[in-house]
């Protein structure tokens, strides 16, 4: 039976379209001015962002985590600032959510999504925390900055020279992926959100450190190695930022370990498939996007029902959001880096007691 909150989540969910367009138009109703300032274009970026709101609204409230709505909005003001539009118009906008929640939801439903939206309200008189991501004590901080910039130059020579060049220095490349490719891959996606980079460039960057990565293969993947065990990873249905799992894998392989990685957007039986295929009891399952909460509860459901004694390990940007997201997907095990996971899955198959 539905738990109160997933009865929450699920009705906005099911209504997202609807509620998207009352609030819209409410909202252009109060601002005449917007038709002449943004015009067709607009209106349609304004639904998109509407239906953005509520998704991450509902996967907040089902998970009973207020932190991911607050979060995504203090994240979106930082976004839109950074493009001109007056953090006023998003608090606005959310105000309006908020009426139009208040309005459609039946009044047992209304007190929690009506309690998150207004958390994040309040955050937005906040002051940004938008530090960057290349901590200038690091040990490869110059390396990080050296191969950044020549990403964000469209130079993917000189950035895989760079990364080469290290690595015949005897650079651990444990430490040039998380020191160099993570920290990069992060400050990517925060120049981005400051309109300091394109979309072009973020997702250039992002392509240019996937093929990086491959070029270090040859030093990662040894035939010479005892196998301690087979993990499979993938990302669930609609995730389709994967390179965080891809790097998990690539170092697993460094530790022993025999990886079966699926991929981005895999739907739950693909996963299932994987593990029956390979033999395998361990599963590292990725979702940064918070809307894709229920895909992992989705995965995590099939999995304990075909395979009980699986252990399931999570991440990914959402769950770093809310430490115990976890424990409410019905995972096993978080870690917040490549770092921790790596010793909590060579705890378990050196078996491990079960930290539920």
């Amino acid at each position: 039976m539905p738990k109160p909150l997933e009865t929450i989540r699920d009705f906005i969910a099911g209504r997202e379209e609807d509620l998207a367009r009352e609030i819209v138009e409410r909202h252009w109703r109060l601002r005449p001015d917007f038709e002449q300032l943004y015009g067709a274009k607009g209106m349609a970026r304004c639904l998109e962002d509407a239906r953005y709101h509520l998704r991450y609204l509902s996967e907040a409230v089902g998970a009973g985590e207020p932190a991911l709505f607050v979060h995504y909005a203090t994240w979106a003001k930082q976004m839109l600032v950074a493009r001109n539009i007056p953090v006023d118009d998003l608090v606005a906008n959310l105000e309006i959510t908020l009426d139009v929640i208040r309005q459609e939801l039946p009044p047992p439903m209304q007190t929690p999504a009506t309690d998150y939206l207004q958390s994040a309200i309040d955050a937005l008189t906040l002051a940004p925390d938008n530090q960057s991501f290349l901590d200038p004590d690091q040990q490869l901080a110059e390396l990080a900055n050296q191969y950044l910039s020549a990403l964000l130059r469209y130079d993917r020579h000189s950035a895989s020279a760079l990364i080469l060049r290290a690595v015949e220095n005897k650079t651990s490349i444990k430490d040039i992926y998380s020191q160099v490719f993570e920290r990069c891959q992060y400050e990517i996606g925060r120049l981005w959100q400051s309109n300091v980079v394109s979309i072009a460039q973020e997702h250039y960057c992002t392509a240019s450190t996937q093929l990086i990565m491959s070029q270090l293969y040859p030093y990662i993947f040894r035939s010479d190695r005892q196998v301690r065990g087979t993990i499979v990873a993938a990302c669930v249905s609609g995730e389709l930022h994967e390179i965080g799992a891809r790097m998990l894998c690539d170092l697993l392989e460094m530790e022993g370990w025999n990886t079966i990685y699926l991929g981005a957007n895999v739907p739950t039986a693909g996963i299932i498939e994987g593990l029956r295929d390979n033999h395998s009891n361990i599963l590292a399952v990725s979702a940064s996007m918070t809307f894709h909460l229920s895909a992992v509860r989705e995965v995590i459901v099939a999995v304990r029902s075909a395979s009980p004694a699986t252990r399931i390990l999570v991440g990914g940007y959402a769950f770093k959001i809310a430490p115990n997201l976890w424990r409410e997907v019905g995972a096993d095990y978080w870690t917040k880096n490549a770092s921790e996971a790596i010793a909590l899955i060579g705890g378990l198959g050196n078996n491990m007691v079960d930290a539920r």
